[in-house]
């Protein structure tokens, strides 16, 4: 893969690239859409191997997506399939390229049916439901209101046809191409070709599950029109990672390898202080150093074997005290990452001692779970640490901390994310199915690996452990997100994909980061 492969788009970023690549370098509309049909061609044939052999219904509604689906059934005719072409507007509302190319159709005798409102779908449906395979080029990316009406009846017969392949011109119909949000309805694919570039909303749920089977298709826009638009928003996978880790020196050892603190744990929750100092271990940190109420600490010793543990001065509800400050500020000399916050309670004292740990701290933080809320209330705090921050919230967290709802946040994930990042001058990694990984200097990371049997407790300890561990590896905040970020993704992949959706453990996953490591060492996509 290329750069190319990995650059996120909006709607509107894509129509200003198809702009410029026509007005400014000289590529007429007419050979973009050429490209684009023939590399979704291409790739449809590949998710559906007989599809030459197949009755192929193309469902076109106006403008370029109609345009696109004219010219695939032209390519499908010239393979000698059984092809037609289903236009939801009269033919005489199309203009330019898409007007073009139907007319190349009608002097090929294409089939074609016009539907509208007044129609009789008994009549009318017949051609969609005796198809062997359905392409929509309905609505394109610049859709940005509801889908009402004959649109959405089409829409909605489309999703109820079984075991007929669906296959998505550019973005399925009825997608929000910048946020991924459904606009009414939207049909579901099991492949999407889209042009240019990938569209961020096809990497968001529920865009990300709806598009099925995604290849970006080059249709021919230079790249250097996309990197002087400033975009800086990435899909985040193996290949984008490439070059990021490199095998260690002969002669590494574990004092050269990172020494990460870990605050975290109180009664009852002494599993989240094992699987973050786990994951740091996992993720390579040469040494780990558990700061751990000290009642508890019997308890950690048995549980960790690799780590080290350091009884600290507790509250009486088992917690990390603020008497415990000058402590562990003395002993996070010579640290490289501290991560703070899963299990250590919502308690006044612990509270306090996370706040000041932020504004003291030598080394860069990772704050998750009860360091998030500790923050929450007054965010200046982050302005005030002397060292990077990263934050993992999942989106109920993130809505305590931005003050909206959680699900304002999941219908605008990114923008979300990057404001806050920008605002308070830390990494973000906002938690959840293509979790979204920003900097405060713009950069945006959508995560690509991952699997729904990652829907149990302790997956985001885990993670925390991960980031850090990396963190501590002297690799920056934001790149040891991205990789915390992946590898704990592709870790479940590489145990659990193909295998069921559910009863993974996040000591499963961290069993297995070590070998998705080791692939991106050797620039290898994990298996």
């Amino acid at each position: 893969m290329t750069r190319e492969d990995h650059l996120l788009v909006s709607a509107r970023e894509m129509a200003a690239l198809d702009r410029q690549t026509i007005e400014e370098i000289g590529i007429p509309g007419i050979v973009l859409m050429e490209n684009a049909a023939r590399g979704a061609a291409e790739f449809f044939q590949r998710v559906v191997p007989d599809l030459r052999k197949r009755r192929i219904t193309v469902v076109a509604g106006a403008g370029n997506n109609a345009g696109d689906g004219f010219v695939l059934a032209r390519i499908f005719h010239g393979w000698g399939a059984v092809v037609r072409v289903v236009c939801l507007r009269s033919p005489e509302g199309l203009q330019g390229d898409a007007l073009t190319n139907f007319q190349i159709l009608a002097k090929l005798d294409v089939p074609v049916q016009v539907w509208n409102d007044a129609g009789d779908p008994e009549n009318q449906w017949p051609w969609i439901r005796e198809s062997d395979a359905v392409v929509d080029a309905i609505l394109g990316t610049g859709l940005n209101s509801e889908v009402r009406g004959l649109y959405r009846e089409i829409i909605e017969g489309i999703n109820g046809l079984e075991g007929i392949p669906v296959l998505a011109v550019d973005i399925p119909s009825g997608l929000d191409a910048t946020t991924g949000k459904v606009l009414g309805a939207a049909v579901r694919a099991r492949a999407t070709a889209t042009f240019g570039f990938i569209k961020t909303g096809l990497v968001i749920e529920p865009g990300r599950s709806l598009a099925g089977s995604l290849q970006r298709v080059d249709i021919g826009i230079p790249w250097h029109l996309a990197a002087q638009s400033g975009v800086r928003r990435w899909r985040l996978n193996a290949d984008f990672l490439s070059g990021w880790l490199a095998p260690r020196e002969a002669d590494a050892h574990k004092g050269t390898a990172g020494h990460v603190a870990v605050l975290a744990g109180s009664r009852g929750k002494t599993g989240a202080a094992t699987l973050i100092c786990q994951g740091a271990a996992r993720a390579g940190a040469g040494l780990v150093t558990l700061f751990i109420p000290g009642s508890l600490n019997p308890i950690l010793e048995v549980k960790l074997t690799e780590a080290m543990t350091w009884p600290v001065a507790e509250t009486d509800a088992q917690s990390p005290s603020l008497d415990a400050l000058p402590e562990i500020l003395d002993l996070l000399q010579g640290k490289q990452a501290l991560a703070m916050g899963p299990g250590t309670s919502l308690h006044p004292s612990t509270r306090d001692l996370i706040l000041a740990l932020i504004g003291r701290s030598p080394c860069p933080m990772v704050l998750d779970a009860d360091a998030l809320t500790a923050v929450a209330p007054d965010l200046s705090v982050l302005g005030k640490a002397p060292q990077p921050v990263v934050l993992t919230p999942h989106p109920g967290e993130m809505a305590r901390l931005s003050g909206i709802s959680t699900r304002e946040i999941q219908e605008n994930r990114i923008e979300t994310a990057s404001e806050f990042s920008r605002r308070h001058g830390v990494v973000l990694v906002l938690k959840g199915s293509g979790t979204v990984v920003t900097s405060p200097d713009g950069e945006v990371a959508v995560n690509t690996s991952g699997t729904p049997a990652m829907a149990s407790g302790g997956m985001g300890d885990a993670l925390t452990g991960m980031i850090t561990g990396f963190l501590g590896q002297g690799i920056d905040a934001y790149r040891s997100a991205c990789l915390g970020v992946f590898v704990h993704g592709a870790a479940a992949d590489r145990r659990f994909r193909h295998v069921a959706s559910r009863g993974l453990l996040a000591t499963d996953l961290l069993e297995e980061a070590p070998f998705v490591i080791g692939e991106l060492e050797r620039g290898l996509t994990p298996q």
